[in-house]
């Protein structure tokens, strides 16, 4: 009898698929997340990682079932393709994000695009990442910015274009430059979404939300 369940931070439907944030456990928690949530299968492929690659793949793996079971989506092992993507049922679209102590997964029934998430932890950094990620239309944008409100602003657009690469990825499965796409998020919660690719073109749509000290985003891509 599956008496563990993963801990679920929030569950939103959104404009992309269905959304679910699970908190990480350690230890003897996570161990028994992995054994009552998980396929045995996804329990196998979870053994070859290295710990703190296994620990974030558990938690992945647990909101993309919880996810799944949600949306009404009855899925196999979700294991890996070879570019680390999830691999899912024909005609279903999804993907996955993790930080320290918290996996997040969106599904979405998609038989024509390709969906990505993304989340990240709003706080201080370090190091300021504006001109590795953002264009240099972008970094002029965000300048204008007060202290605060700049680093809001580059986190987001990083975080959105981690979620456009993830979509792209199926299509153009190379790796995309930070400046080969570049954002201007709307207060709406959208974004204009600009796109230098060989591959293309590409229709794309990205969504974002602030939830206490949490960024998540999503987008959608098609041909």
């Amino acid at each position: 009898m599956r008496s563990v369940t993963a801990q679920v931070l929030f569950d939103l439907t959104l404009a992309h698929g269905r959304c679910v944030a699970v908190r990480i456990p350690d230890g003897p928690a996570l161990e028994a997340l992995a054994e009552a949530v998980l396929r045995p299968e996804e329990r196998a492929c979870a053994a070859s990682w290295a710990p703190a690659r296994r620990r974030t793949w558990i938690a992945g793996r647990a909101a993309m079932r919880t996810a799944l079971e949600r949306a009404g989506v009855d899925a196999p092992a979700v294991l890996q393709d070879d570019r680390g993507a999830p691999e899912l049922p024909a005609g279903v679209s999804g993907s996955v994000s993790h930080k320290e102590h918290i996996a997040v997964a969106m599904v979405a029934r998609e038989p024509s695009a390709k969906v990505g998430v993304d989340v990240e932890i709003l706080r201080p950094t370090r190091v300021d990442i504006a001109r590795k990620v953002l264009t240099v239309a972008e970094v002029a944008e965000v300048d204008r910015l007060n202290a605060a409100d700049r680093a809001t602003q580059v986190l987001l657009r990083f975080s959105a274009k981690e979620a456009i690469y993830k979509a792209l990825d199926p299509y153009v499965r190379r790796y995309v430059g930070f400046h080969e796409v570049s954002l201007a998020p709307a207060p709406d919660g959208t974004a204009v979404v600009g796109m230098q690719l060989a591959e293309g073109p590409f229709r794309c749509e990205v969504r974002w939300v602030v939830r206490d000290d949490v960024i998540l985003t999503t987008a959608r891509v098609a041909r």
